[in-house]
């Protein structure tokens, strides 16, 4: 029997270091992201890139959807936030295009650098529109030296001519900027629109504009749907996407958007040693200084306390009461 949505009361603090929680799923959520890398490599042996993205976010909005019609999460708006929804799928989906566009025109380790900046990008736009998330030394110095590592981890990769790549690096690194974006307004709605109503929505934009773009630009193509096409798509499409981007935005309203997009350089790793145990590529010296890197990085970012009262002005712009701490956010328990 369906259940109903309730408010959940959570309690949140500007910028707090992470609690175990979070970091445990957050990690958790890298290392499946980390194999989407995989995923969408074996998916794509059979299936064209576009259409395959389609077929997932097809299945990620039939998922969510019977989801939210069974906890009775709102998936209807007024239009304030209906608007923002739009923007939130409109950002979504050039994310993906610009992913598998922007890869097909430069090397793959020059493409996941270049994505992986996006929690630089979030970290500078949070100072101007999260207040209370502020850009301290010590989370630029965490941010560089992960961002670093990411570096050194696709260094072998990241061969080919400037001029060649140069338009597949912008496209990619345009997608990372759009994420931020997007991360930053994930934020500022928390309390306002259920994570799951936000990756629903944007999913109920993607996959139609997918499968357009892949009529389009790939007809000729042939659909294979052989056991391992079949398996990426299940993969990316519930793991991944149903699970994996609602579980982000639940981290992202209820945390630091710094301090959770900064642990997302750990997916860069977890792809490296997927590699390395499933397809059998190399893993050197660098390899491991740039996990190394990434994971001192990631540390530094998320050890630190809050480098400031928190105050009044703060917590009312962000929802949050300062009497008792805590924030009702529509949600179904």
């Amino acid at each position: 029997m369906p259940q109903r949505s309730q408010t959940t009361r959570i309690s949140v603090s500007a910028d707090s270091p992470l609690d175990l929680l979070a970091v445990s799923l957050t990690i958790v959520l890298c290392a499946i992201w980390g194999g989407a890398f995989v995923a969408i490599k074996v998916g794509t042996m059979d299936m064209p890139p576009l259409g395959a993205g389609a077929l997932r976010f097809l299945l990620t909005s039939l998922v969510l959807t019977g989801w939210a019609y069974y906890r009775r999460v709102p998936l209807r708006f007024g239009r304030t936030e209906a608007m923002l929804l739009l923007i939130l799928g409109v950002l979504f989906f050039y994310t993906n295009v610009a992913a598998y566009v922007g890869t097909s025109r430069t090397t793959s380790g020059r493409a996941a650098v270049f994505f992986y900046a996006q929690p630089i990008f979030l970290a500078l736009l949070a100072p101007y529109f999260l207040p209370g998330d502020r850009l301290t030394l010590r989370k630029l110095s965490g941010l560089g030296l992960a961002f670093g590592g990411v570096i050194v981890l696709f260094l072998a990769k990241l061969g080919g001519g400037i001029t060649p790549t140069l338009i597949g690096d912008a496209i990619v690194l345009s997608g990372a900027v759009a994420t931020a974006v997007s991360g930053v307004m994930t934020k500022r709605v928390a309390g306002r629109i259920h994570p799951v109503a936000l990756i629903c929505w944007q999913s109920w934009m993607s996959w139609p504009l997918l499968g357009l773009s892949s009529w389009m630009w790939e007809a000729d193509a042939v659909f294979v749907f052989s056991g391992r096409a079949v398996v990426s798509i299940l993969y990316l499409g519930i793991v991944s996407a149903a699970f994996g981007f609602v579980a982000y935005a639940w981290l992202i309203q209820r945390n630091s958007a710094t301090r959770v997009a900064a642990l997302t350089f750990l997916s860069p790793v977890f792809a490296v040693l997927y590699g390395w145990l499933l397809l059998g590529e190399y893993m050197g010296a660098s390899q491991l200084a740039g996990v190394a890197g990434v994971c001192l990085g990631v540390y530094i970012v998320n050890s630190g306390r809050m480098p400031y009262p928190q105050t009044a002005a703060d917590d009312q712009e962000r929802g949050v009461p300062t009497a008792g701490g805590e924030v009702g956010v529509s949600g179904a328990r």
